[in-house]
């Protein structure tokens, strides 16, 4: 994620805030219209639910996509059915992906049976509308162009695929990143706290905030931006391994490597990146009790742990940190060990890996971006192998 830009968009987004806020501010007035009307026990669920969804407008309304309408149909054919799904979709406790699966597939059921002529338009999208209105200190809304135009405009790695369940999560670890940094701006903050009334959520979270100026920076700001980013291409791995004409061959060429000098660099990198994560950790963490724990664990503790800093959140939640450095660009490669990769399914969302790059050594400086969770789904390419010989006697 590309800092600079970042901040040139939250400045825009300042200056075009009067405009922007007559367009959009409909979300907040959604998200308190349903929190006023939600009753997963009403007698008449269909029609709660119709009531609940009233304002949602945009969000599950616009040009060919009409999944408000559609739910609500399927609920006044099958109110019990639909009740137990919005059940199962709102168990905080369980794994969200798997919610979110499981809700369109069944959904999916259901709609074949009483309209099998129709799209039941219950997409990723309309699903993190419903997770969202009913939590929205927790999920923000979202929309699959938006997430791959603010990528591309923010200049992050993440190259989304349509279709795809871990474009939500990484969406989630983008958009909480992008909240840290507007909670950051006092004038901003004080903008939005000014124009919410009786009629609107009151985001103390600043979560509707923070997807509002995500959707601006694609729909509202820098207009000569989102038009590069229509006619932008990118390469995908599925291109490469599917196009031959874009496949390379391997060539083998040996080469002199200085390895003791690069050891002592990629050291001296890494070592700057550790201290930097652990300064912003300490930063961003409020409660002494807990701030005060925050440390290098491989010095601490030594190598071999899978995680190099252990911090914690305000509430004591502990957080495994991970931390790759490189003065090259947010695209460039990096590799992670199988006791990291361990560590991350270990941990689950406990584990961060925090990717700098664009590093100037001798400011101690660096742009970042955040990948919470199991790492599995980031390894794509083995470049060593363990080998083991059975030797004959």
């Amino acid at each position: 994620m590309n800092q600079n830009l970042l901040k040139i968009y939250i400045e825009e987004y300042k200056r075009k805030f009067p405009e922007i806020h007559t367009q959009e501010i409909y979300k907040w007035q959604a998200v308190k219209q349903f929190q006023d009307n939600w009753d997963i026990n009403a007698n008449n669920f269909s029609k709660m639910l119709s009531v609940s969804l009233s304002k949602t407008f945009n969000l599950m309304d616009s040009g060919n996509y009409f999944p408000r309408k559609m739910i609500v149909q399927l609920a006044e054919k099958r109110p019990e059915v639909i009740r137990h799904l919005f059940l199962d979709l709102y168990k905080e406790e369980n794994d969200l992906i798997e919610r979110v699966v499981n809700f369109r597939r069944e959904i999916k059921s259901v709609n074949y049976q009483d309209f099998p002529r129709k799209n039941d338009f219950q997409d990723h999208r309309a699903v993190l509308v419903y997770l969202t209105l009913k939590y929205p200190d927790t999920y923000f809304f979202y929309k699959y162009g938006m997430l791959k135009d603010f990528c591309i405009n923010i200049e992050h790695s993440y190259i989304p695929q349509k279709g795809k369940s871990a474009n939500i999560l990484q969406f989630l670890d983008i958009s909480k990143m992008v909240r840290d940094v507007l909670k950051e701006d006092n004038a901003l903050i004080k903008l939005h706290g000014n124009r919410l009334g009786k009629s609107e959520y009151f985001d103390t979270s600043s979560n509707i905030l923070t997807q509002d100026f995500i959707y601006a920076t694609t729909e509202y700001l820098a207009p000569e931006k989102k038009e590069a980013s229509k006619s932008r291409t990118r390469l995908t791995l599925q291109d490469i391994s599917l196009n031959p004409i874009l496949a390379k061959p391997y060539q083998f060429k040996g080469k002199y490597v200085d390895f003791v000098s690069k050891h002592r660099r990629n050291k001296r990198m890494g070592d700057i990146g550790e201290e930097i994560v652990l300064q912003y950790e300490k930063t961003h963490c409020d409660n002494p009790k807990y701030k005060s724990k925050i440390v290098l664990s491989a010095k601490s503790e030594g190598d071999g742990l899978g995680f190099d800093i252990k911090s914690f959140s305000n509430n004591g939640k502990p957080k495994f940190i991970e931390v790759k450095t490189t003065k090259g660009k947010s695209e460039t490669a990096f590799y992670i060990s199988d006791t990291e990769l361990k560590r991350s399914i270990q941990e689950g969302d406990n584990y961060y890996l925090y990717r700098l790059y664009n590093l100037n050594d001798e400011k101690k400086t660096a742009d970042f971006f955040v990948l919470q969770g199991n790492l599995e789904k980031y390894c794509i390419n083995a470049t060593g192998y363990k080998v083991i010989l059975e030797v004959k006697k």
